[in-house]
């Protein structure tokens, strides 16, 4: 997979597991399953993945795309951030990172690192850097190397870094927003009112 742009399969498993739920309760039929996902991208759905194997980011968009369809409510962007929020949290409450029990005096460092962090173990393309904008109140995250980033993605990024912001900054309002500036750049954007 070192060629293929990837997603490691833990990153991979909480969309794996909503379209077994969605195919178990009927809201997506196996035809409908099979002509929408070739035979290569359900070899990652019908198994249980090794932690460590990874799984071609071609293959998370066409997952990502069905679980928009389905349960996006027609707002795909909001679907993807609102997972973020939860992949983030799921990481918090189990301890996986010290970092997100920073101080309030370093928050934006802090969520920037997990960001960042994250990106090297979850990805096997891009490259993730942090700036602070001081005179802004928050920080900026660039993605390089993004031409296969998909939005999907960037929105789940966007729901992630807000709640690890949120919780770090004390619970101010932060507003994380992303662009993609560039086909092969994407930034994030946080601000803290």
């Amino acid at each position: 997979m070192a060629d293929v742009p990837s997603i490691k399969a833990t990153g991979f498993q909480s969309a794996a597991d909503d379209i077994t739920r969605l195919l178990s309760e009927g809201r997506l039929p196996r035809a409908v399953y099979e002509a929408r996902l070739p035979a290569g991208d359900r070899s990652y759905l019908e198994k249980q993945l090794a932690a460590s194997s990874w799984v071609p980011i071609a293959t998370y968009v066409r997952v990502a795309a069905i679980l928009a369809e389905l349960e996006g409510g027609g707002d795909p962007r909001g679907y993807f951030k609102a997972r973020g929020r939860r992949a983030a949290e799921r990481l918090h409450k189990a301890g996986v990172y010290r970092q997100f029990e920073a101080s309030v005096e370093t928050w934006g460092k802090r969520a920037g690192s997990i960001a960042t962090t994250m990106s090297a173990v979850l990805y096997n393309f891009t490259r993730w850097t942090f700036e602070a904008r001081p005179e802004r109140g928050g920080f900026e995250i660039r993605i390089d190397e993004a031409r296969d980033f998909p939005d999907a993605l960037r929105f789940v990024g966007e729901g992630f870094i807000e709640y690890v912001s949120t919780h770090q900054s004390g619970s101010r309002k932060v507003e994380v927003t992303s662009e993609r500036t560039a086909p092969d750049r994407i930034v994030y954007t946080i601000d803290v009112a």
